[in-house]
């Protein structure tokens, strides 16, 4: 009897310490992973897809209303379940906008890109929470008056400089390549952040190649400037020069195309092309790698290094025989 009763002891003992070891090593309810259906990556924008991976034994019906940061997002659900994944599929839309909007009113978070900590649950309380943030890009409280106002003024002072010859050298005659590089990835860039804007709703960030590509034109065009001013120094300028046209005018020195002017021009319009080509595609301010950056100036610094080579466009007029004199040569004339 006594050996019975050890038997069954021993039979309730090892029952109860595997029921314990098995809900120690259960794993609690939780959000495996969140990430953009589109990138591949834990980063979102307004309109997007996220897949939200979780482990439960749960039915997933249970988890279709979403927490931000414990702030509940009503009226919000999942476009998709699936049982078989254990994942939830939700849309950005504006629910989570106006959240977001609250959000950065309580946090005061100065940057248009956010991390949040989702949960999903029932309409009472979260069940499943994520323990890495996911990366929203928040749509702005733009002023479209003052887009637009902007915009007009830009494009007046854009006119303005084109017929006051802001493109031409210092004397008016003949278009500059520097001065025309610095303008043009001027617009550029302009035409970019604004077209961003009104697309998206979002003040975006501007990367520091883009800066490097504005920063490279504005020391090509400061090196030119002072080596013509030092080629011009002793020569006479003819104010009957005129010009051949903008797209001569910087291909060439005044005798001839020059093929460093040439290359110059041709790795600015393409660089510019991919630049609207993805401004258009992600947008997005572009970020050029290390590479590029180092072709563009490598091609600007060996247009600004063999500028010095170059005569000045007034140097490049048939100068008079050797030893004449251009007055008495007029006195004879007359």
């Amino acid at each position: 009897m006594n050996a019975n009763k050890n038997i069954l002891l021993v039979f309730l003992m090892l029952c109860s310490a595997d029921v314990f070891s098995q809900s120690a090593v259960a794993p609690a309810d939780s959000i495996i992973s969140i990430k953009n259906m589109r990138s591949k990556q834990d980063s979102a924008r307004m309109d997007e897809v996220v897949a939200i991976e979780i482990r439960t034994s749960r039915p997933l019906r249970e988890l279709t209303v979403m927490y931000i940061d414990g702030m509940r997002v009503d009226g919000f659900a999942p476009i998709r379940i699936s049982e078989y994944e254990k994942t939830v599929y939700f849309k950005l839309n504006t629910k989570i906008q106006d959240v977001l909007e609250q959000y950065l009113q309580r946090n005061s978070v100065s940057t248009e890109i956010v991390p949040v900590y989702l949960s999903l649950g029932n309409k009472t309380r979260p069940l499943v929470s994520a323990k890495l943030p996911l990366y929203v890009e928040v749509r702005q409280n733009i002023h479209w008056g003052w887009v637009v106002l902007i915009i007009v003024v830009i494009a007046g002072v854009a006119v303005t400089a084109l017929f006051k010859n802001v493109l031409k050298d210092d004397n008016n005659l003949y278009y500059s390549l520097s001065r025309s590089q610095m303008f043009y990835w001027t617009i550029l860039i302009v035409v970019a952040y604004v077209h961003i804007c009104l697309t998206t709703g979002v003040l975006p960030a501007i990367p520091d190649s883009v800066l490097a590509i504005l920063g490279i034109s504005i020391g090509t065009t400061a090196a030119a400037k002072l080596i013509e001013n030092r080629n011009r120094e002793g020569v006479t300028i003819d104010h009957n020069a005129r010009s051949e046209g903008w797209f001569v005018d910087i291909l060439s020195d005044g005798s001839s195309i020059n093929i460093q002017r040439l290359q110059n021009v041709i790795f600015n319009l393409l660089f510019g092309i991919i630049f609207i080509q993805r401004t258009l595609s992600t947008h997005l301010m572009p970020d050029f790698d290390n590479t590029v950056l180092l072709l563009m100036g490598i091609s600007s610094g060996a247009y600004a290094g063999l500028k010095i080579t170059e005569a000045t466009k007034e140097q490049s007029k048939t100068p008079p025989p050797v030893g004449t004199d251009v007055k008495e040569e007029k006195d004879l004339k007359k």
